[in-house]
């Protein structure tokens, strides 16, 4: 039960200060279970506090902020496009979609390097901090639950949380292309044309396919 921004605040429940395990005691089974649990754990922890953050609080750059934060803990590398890196690059598909948004778009590359010379995992995650629907909007019932539009987003930094505290020897490189998908006189339209970093031009027939405009922008520079 997430209680996070309740005012006033929900009295906490009581820390957990004692698990047993049922098991046989000091064998390495046991603690590299443990231990595996626990990055999982956390891993999930991670995605679903935030995933349920409201839009006006979990934006392209709070996503950003997450990731460095996640990069400086595990030593990571780490890199965050703005808007001006975004159109250096060319991502005309992430571009479209946040052209009617207030907030900025960031374009989020996390690098785990664990397994020497061998080619990477590539992990690639939705990030639309909330989704309207564009000018092809969406119907106003349940539309608030559009905050979690960036579920792909949080399940990668979940698993780089996981990826930092287990190490394993392979390479993964997790890529979230992160927008706001607004209705607003700078906002996309249908019947637009717009290029890709691919370079293959798109017409947007509805602008509620915003997902597949930015992922293919993410899959481009993969």
């Amino acid at each position: 039960n997430f209680a996070e921004l309740k005012l006033p605040p929900e009295e906490k429940k009581a820390a957990l200060e004692l698990f047993e395990i049922l098991a046989p005691t000091d064998t390495p089974a046991v603690e590299a279970g443990h231990t595996r649990g626990a990055a999982i754990a956390a891993g999930q922890a991670l995605t679903r506090g935030l995933q349920v953050l409201p839009g006006n609080t979990c934006t392209p750059t709070y996503l950003g902020n997450a990731e460095q934060e996640i990069a400086r803990r595990h030593g990571f590398g780490v890199t965050v496009m703005d808007l001006a890196a975004i159109k250096k690059e060319a991502m005309g598909g992430l571009l479209c979609v946040a052209q009617g948004s207030v907030e900025e778009p960031r374009f989020i590359i996390l690098e785990y390097k664990g397994g020497g010379a061998s080619a990477p995992v590539v992990l690639v995650g939705k990030g639309v901090t909330f989704d309207t629907g564009g000018i092809s909007i969406k119907p106003a019932q349940n539309m608030e639950e559009m905050k979690y539009d960036m579920s792909g987003a949080a399940a990668v930094l979940g698993a780089f949380e996981a990826l930092g505290r287990l190490k394993p020897k392979v390479n993964v490189i997790g890529l979230i292309p992160s927008t706001e998908n607004m209705p607003s006189g700078t906002a996309v339209k249908p019947g637009d044309v717009v290029k890709s970093h691919f370079g293959k031009t798109i017409e947007i027939i509805n602008t509620d396919a915003e997902g597949r405009l930015i992922l293919c922008d993410a899959l481009s520079w993969a």
